[in-house]
Formats: structure tokens, C-alpha cells, sequence
């Protein structure tokens, strides 16, 4: 049987992950419709979104053993077929519960999808060509994220909240067929099944992102986030014991030996905030303090995308030719250096000036973060391809949920002090504040109202003023920690391997890291 092209493996791997990903926030703008239909509270409704993260969690490190076990074949299109389903099902909801049920099924057979994804690269790539292998399969890593609310958005204000999961048939069902023609299946490996790692690493795992997940909402002191985080570390450290004393760990964990892959790991951390302080924080920005809808607020952040495509075509042409230090110093450095220039944003920014800052901030991340993960899975042996590209993505979604998470509570904390200093420095006798009332009153007189109700109206605009400036204050300095943490990340990516002592003087990816 003729080898398949790497094209074609490209391709599969491409279609294999776009929908599980899209599927992570396209049902963020589709929830307060949903909320109506179904009369679902708020805590509710974000259960939907985490049902699918926590679902996502459990499966994914069981990715490396059931592709073992039943080949990876079988698996991929066991895993498509789970999603298919999971996606015609949660169309077809006629509750929350039922919802929640589908959402779940969804995110056990899509986990599964993008560490095979990595896994097929990587066994049909050749070393000096993966570099611009994975910088292809990162633009649907790039794109799903932002295009999520956009399409989302679009279909719940045109169309009906239910084509947001029925969009999935067409390309999952093309996915299938790609997968059944165009994928060999492994040989398969006799092994039994890490029971209790996997249980501690599905309660671990699930605890930590149900916790992250409602934390802006209930707080970080709420008794329930408190226990459910203490139980996730719990389990987490029991797993890592059992993973590190087990003969056939469901992931071994002795991977973390070889340095790109620690180092990798840790990088990955620092290019999910850079991602997600964007894709949370800003759409949040244009709809709450510019008034854009979540359609046109999604049109605003393609730039972004379009430069991450031309970043990650350049990134991986410069891997596979002189290896990731390159791209990632610099990527890091043009994505920490745009970030902490967005601190200028406000609502008077014109369009245009925000669409060149994000086409140059997507270039920057395109050119970091597919190196850094790529310089990751090569950086440990061929047979630990599939466990490594498992934990990765885990850590993936993990590292999003704390990035949300954190941003989110630090916008409301941020807003809080901002406007009680404003208050505190704004007195009704301040010269700002008596300024800005006497200019509102005498426009208002003008226009005919009497000197009373001028006042009144213009005591309100100052109000209002006031929350619009610490509000866009709060986001600004968001923008600086997340600039902070990226710009942090440039001194290790300074000591990532050359290409050739990754790949090619070790041979096999044993490599001295």
C-alpha cells in the first residue's frame, strides 16, 4: 500500500481538530439565547460551556492508550463519529439537562481529536519538514478561537442557535471520509488500561476547570471553589504519583526529563495568556464600551488571524531551517511589545489603528507559538509522540481556563478600585467635576431643557463618564500583565536547541535537552 501523502495527512489533521476547537467558544454568544429558550439561569448556561472543557479533559490523556490499544484509526473516526453525533444531538435539545448531556458526549470524542492530530504529523512528517507541518495545523488553532463568536454570533442573530452545532455535520462528515481513505492504521499494542491514573487524572482535571470556570462568578474565596480546586490538586498530585510508579503509565510523566519538553510546556503557558488575553478581554471591550454586536466585534479581531497565517507560514519554514529559537524570541517579543501598546485602546481608538495593531500582534503569535510546540513533541522519543501531544493539549485547556479565569477577575477587581479612586478624587466640589457638569448643563440648556433638569441629566452623563474611565482603565492595565508575562517568556525561548540537536544529532529525539 502506497504511502499516504503528507499532504493529505496535513489535510485530515486539519479537519480532525477545527470543529473540536471551534466548538470551545462558538457557544459563548449563543448562550443568552439559549438562556431564553430553554429558562435557564446563568450558572446553568455556563455549565454548557464547561460540561464540554471538563468532557475534553478526560478524554484527551486516554488519546495515547485507546490509539494503542484499538489503532489509531479506529480511534479517529470512533472519535469524529462521537462528535458527529454529540453535535446533531445538542441541535436537537429540548432542555438545558438534555444540552448539558449532548455537550459532554461532544467533549469526550473531541478531546481525542487533536492529540491524534499531532500524533499523525509527527509519524508521517519527515524531522526537517514538521515545522511547517504544525505551522499548518495551527491555523485552525488560531482560527476557531476568534471566528467561534463571529460565526456564533451570525448564526444566533440571523439565523438559529441550533445551526451552531448543526454547522459541524458538513465538515465532520468530510473529515470521516478523509479519515477512512486516506489514514493507515497502526499496529496495535497489548496493554492494559491505567485505571487509576485515569480516574484521578478525570477527577483532577474536571475539578480544577469546573473551578476556573466559575470563579469570576462565585469568587476565588467561595467555599465551593475553594474545595473543588483542593480536591483538583489533590488528585492531580495522587495521579502524578501513580503515573510516576505505574510499569505502563497511561502518560508517562518521566517525559518531563528531557528539558524542551519541561521548557516547551512551560512556553505553551506563556503563549495561551498572550492568546486568550486577547480573544477574552477585547471582544468584552467592543460590545460593553463601544456598543459593536458580537458579529461585528468578531470582524474586528480577524486581522489578528490573518497575521498569525502569515506568522505561522514564516515560522515554520524558519524551524525547519534553523530550528524554534529564532521565531520564538522574536514572535514573543513583537506579541509582548503589541500587547503592552494596547494599553493605549479606548473608545475614541479609530478602527483602523486597532486592525494594525492586531494584524502585528497575530504575527507575533504566529510566529511563536506552533515553534514552541513543536520544539515540545520533538523533543522526546518517537514513542512518547502521542502521550507527549496529549498532555500538551490538556495543559492547553487547562492554561485557557486560567488565563479566562484570571483576566476575568482581574478586569472586576480592577474596575472596582479604579472607579473608588475616580469617586474618592472626583468630589461634587472638584474642579474636574464642576467643570464637567457646567459644560454638560449649559450644551443641555441649549437644546432646551430647563436649568434643573440640565443639571440632573449632566449629573448622570458624569456617572456614566466616570464608569466608562475605569472601566477602560481596568482593561488597560490587563493588557500590561498579559504584555508582563509574554515579554517574561523571551529569556527561556533564548535557550531553546538549534534545529539539528533536536532532530538530527540525536536521531531518535533522545536528545541531550
Amino acid at each position: 500500500m502506497p504511502k499516504v501523502s503528507e499532504s493529505k495527512i496535513l489535510a485530515v489533521a486539519i479537519f480532525g481538530t477545527f470543529m473540536e476547537i471551534l466548538d470551545q467558544t462558538v457557544m459563548n454568544v449563543a448562550l443568552p439565547h439559549i438562556m431564553a429558550v430553554f429558562n435557564a439561569t446563568a450558572d446553568r448556561a455556563q455549565l454548557i460551556v464547561s460540561a464540554y472543557l471538563m468532557a475534553s479533559a478526560i478524554s484527551t490523556p486516554a488519546a495515547a492508550f485507546l490509539s494503542d490499544r484499538f489503532g489509531i484509526k479506529k480511534v479517529y473516526l470512533a472519535s469524529q463519529i462521537g462528535f458527529l453525533l454529540g453535535s446533531v444531538l445538542c441541535g436537537l435539545s429540548w432542555n438545558s439537562d438534555s444540552l448539558i448531556g449532548f455537550r459532554i458526549l461532544q467533549g469526550l470524542s473531541g478531546g481525542v481529536l487533536n492529540p491524534l492530530s499531532m500524533t499523525f504529523i509527527y509519524m508521517n512528517v519527515p524531522p526537517e519538514k514538521r515545522g511547517s507541518a504544525m505551522a499548518m495545523l495551527g491555523i485552525p488553532m488560531m482560527l476557531a478561537p476568534v471566528l467561534g463568536p463571529t460565526l456564533g454570533g451570525y448564526l444566533v442573530t440571523y439565523w438559529d442557535w441550533r445551526l451552531v452545532f448543526y454547522i459541524n455535520v458538513p465538515i465532520v462528515l468530510t473529515a470521516i471520509m478523509m479519515g477512512l481513505a486516506w489514514i493507515e492504521d497502526t499496529p496495535l499494542v497489548s496493554s492494559t488500561f491505567d485505571y487509576k491514573g485515569f480516574i484521578f487524572a478525570a477527577a483532577g482535571f474536571s475539578s480544577i476547570l469546573y473551578a476556573l470556570s466559575y470563579a469570576p462568578t462565585w469568587h476565588w474565596t467561595d467555599w465551593r471553589i475553594i474545595t473543588l480546586l483542593m480536591v483538583g490538586s489533590f488528585c492531580v498530585m495522587m495521579w502524578i504519583i501513580i503515573e510516576l510508579t505505574e510499569k505502563k503509565p497511561m502518560l508517562d510523566l518521566r517525559m518531563f526529563k528531557h528539558k524542551g519538553y519541561s521548557v516547551g510546556i512551560g512556553l505553551t503557558f506563556i503563549t495561551t495568556i498572550g492568546l486568550y488575553a486577547i480573544i477574552f478581554l477585547l471582544p468584552l471591550f467592543l460590545q460593553q464600551l463601544r456598543g459593536l454586536s458580537a458579529f461585528d466585534s468578531g470582524v474586528m479581531l480577524l486581522p489578528q488571524v490573518v497575521g498569525a497565517m502569515i506568522g505561522m507560514t514564516v515560522s515554520g519554514r524558519l524551524y525547519d531551517r534553523i530550528g524554534p529559537r529564532v521565531p520564538a524570541v522574536i514572535g514573543l517579543l513583537i506579541l509582548g511589545v503589541m500587547s503592552l501598546y494596547m494599553q493605549i485602546l479606548d473608545v475614541s481608538t479609530p478602527d483602523d489603528i486597532l486592525r494594525i495593531m492586531l494584524f502585528i500582534r497575530g504575527m507575533g503569535m504566529g510566529l511563536s507559538m506552533m515553534p514552541i510546540m513543536t520544539y515540545a513533541l520533538s523533543s522526546v522519543p518517537p514513542r512518547l509522540t502521542a502521550q507527549a501531544s496529549s498532555l500538551l493539549n490538556v495543559s492547553r485547556t487547562i492554561f485557557g481556563s486560567l488565563s479566562i479565569a484570571a483576566f476575568a477577575t482581574l478586569l472586576d477587581t480592577f474596575q472596582k478600585v479604579n472607579l473608588e479612586n475616580i469617586i474618592q478624587s472626583m468630589t461634587p466640589n472638584s474642579l474636574m467635576a464642576v467643570g464637567f457638569l457646567s459644560r454638560i448643563q449649559a450644551l443641555l440648556m441649549q437644546s432646551g431643557l430647563t436649568s434643573e433638569a440640565s443639571y440632573n441629566e449632566a449629573v448622570i452623563a458624569l456617572y456614566q463618564y466616570v464608569n466608562l474611565r475605569a472601566s477602560v482603565t481596568a482593561y488597560d492595565m490587563n493588557y500590561v500583565i498579559g504584555a508582563i508575562v509574554v515579554l517574561l517568556g523571551v529569556v527561556p525561548s533564548i535557550f531553546l536547541l538549534p534545529h539539528g540537536k533536536i532532530e538530527k544529532a540525536g536521531g531518535s529525539a533522545e536528545i541531550a535537552t
